[in-house]
């Protein structure tokens, strides 16, 4: 399961993140310093999937860890999208994970919400 490509078609069902960032919504790839001409939404694994969930001594899941950044230059827009994502993520069986990050770049007028999240999904093996 290219889990990745779940999470982005998840994203763009949503129509307000379709809108408001088709065409920058990246896999590891963080949008240049200043050079933010609308929404950004980056998609990043912070590691590979693990082994979960075993019967009869063999793995039936794969645990997911995502950290998915937005990244504006309107901090209204910026918490709009991150709901959001929060509810996509939510609605493909990922749950928000400790960690993350607020802040607002005074040099750049960038405000960027990071939150990451974990989710498990059968292995393709036990797809049902």
């Amino acid at each position: 399961m290219d889990m990745m490509m779940v999470i982005y078609n998840g994203l763009l069902s949503d129509e307000y993140i379709k809108g408001q960032a088709t065409g920058r919504i990246k896999f590891y790839e963080y949008p240049p310093t200043g050079d933010i001409s609308g929404p950004y939404i980056v998609i990043d694994p912070l590691g590979p999937p693990q082994s979960a969930d075993y019967g009869d001594n063999i793995p039936i899941k794969d645990d997911y860890l995502y950290q998915i950044d937005v990244w504006t230059k309107n901090r209204l827009v910026t918490k709009e999208l991150s709901k959001r994502v929060q509810k996509v993520m939510r609605s493909i069986g990922f749950g928000y994970f400790a960690g993350g990050v607020d802040e607002y770049d005074k040099d750049t007028g960038i405000y960027r919400d990071a939150r990451r999240y974990r989710g498990k999904a059968y292995t393709e093996e036990f797809e049902i």
